[in-house]
């Protein structure tokens, strides 16, 4: 299996990183051009200095963003387009469906502040509807990377990649590193960090080491729990859930985004088609506006974070009850499942 760190081993910086990324692409592919609703400055200010030519800033239009990224592709260029998914996805949606994805146009997404890391900021600033909004776009690749050195290789892939891609980021500064060692990256495919015999953890993004380290903890306790990263959510690697299905007939699946429509759902489709007799247990964001406070504070309130799997795997082994909010009852109860 791939070699991991330990959770918070190592730590790691998206949007610097990514910004490396760009400047290289940016000398090699003359083609390349970053387009940003006034919030480049925060992500990528070391490539705005140096190739100022490549870069527009659309100011805080989102829609216009899209426009300019799809008529761009549609004349040769490469364009990529950086900005706070929440308003990216919301305020732009017709302008990515029709203008991008109705078009077949071109153009990457890179979304930044996902889920619950705006904290302070509440529910305006929550991405947490980008991954089932986009999900039902035809000719749309969503890519949840799993950690910041990941995020690098889905950027440089999605170059070589034809047609419209989201990358979805968490807040892009001071998250956990998941791969020690070098590994084969392509959309489409998960990747099984850890082999299970009794039940899987699929996660994607920033929950990738979380789901790892509640693995590691149940390992301790006796349970054989696997994980799979899960980094994109369309298309789903099927082939990968319904094996990890038929293998344990256990799935836990966690995303830091509602649990309508993202990742839980889409391995639930797969289920529910592939006939794969399995239980499954959707851990996220539950249908409610969520309140302020950090991101390991939400996630442990709203029941996805660490202690929520452990108890999700125990409860689909049969040990305890399980209810949205990670409240644990008596065997006698029975398991519940979303």
């Amino acid at each position: 299996m791939i070699e991991t760190y330990s959770f918070g081993e190592k730590m790691g910086h998206a949007r610097p990183a990514i910004d490396a990324a760009m400047q290289k692409m940016a000398q090699e592919r003359p083609d390349f051009r970053l387009i940003s609703p006034d919030v480049g400055r925060a992500g990528m200010p070391e490539f705005i200095k140096k190739f100022p030519k490549q870069y527009y800033n659309t100011g805080i239009a989102e829609m216009a963003a899209m426009d300019l990224a799809a008529g761009l592709a549609l004349e040769g260029f490469l364009p990529y387009v950086y900005g706070m998914s929440v308003f990216n996805t919301l305020r732009a949606a017709e302008g990515i469906r029709t203008n991008i994805c109705y078009q077949g146009a071109n153009v990457k997404l890179i979304g930044n502040n996902t889920g619950l890391s705006q904290g302070p900021c509440g529910s305006t600033h929550y991405a947490m509807e980008d991954l089932a909004i986009l999900r039902t776009f035809p000719r749309m690749t969503l890519c949840v990377p799993g950690d910041p050195s990941q995020a690098v290789k889905a950027f440089e892939a999605a170059a070589d990649y034809d047609g419209p891609v989201y990358i979805r980021l968490a807040n892009g500064r001071n998250e956990p590193e998941v791969y020690k060692s070098d590994y084969k990256f392509e959309f489409g495919k998960g990747i099984e960090l850890l082999e299970g015999k009794d039940g899987y953890i699929i996660a994607c993004g920033i929950m990738v080491a979380y789901a790892l380290e509640a693995a590691k903890q149940l390992r301790a306790e006796g349970f054989d729990a696997g994980v799979i990263d899960m980094h994109t959510i369309k298309p789903l690697d099927t082939e990968l859930v319904l094996r990890a299905a038929a293998r344990t007939g256990r799935l836990v699946t966690v995303e830091d985004a509602f649990i309508t429509g993202g990742l839980g759902g889409a391995v639930c489709e797969t289920i529910a088609e592939g006939g794969v007799p399995c239980r499954v247990k959707r851990l996220g964001i539950p249908d409610i506006f969520p309140g302020f406070g950090s991101f390991d504070e939400q996630m442990e309130h709203l029941g996805f974070g660490i202690a929520a799997m452990k108890q999700a795997v125990r409860a689909l082994c049969g040990l305890w009850s399980f209810s949205l909010t990670g409240g644990r009852g008596s065997p006698e109860a029975g398991i519940h499942v979303h």
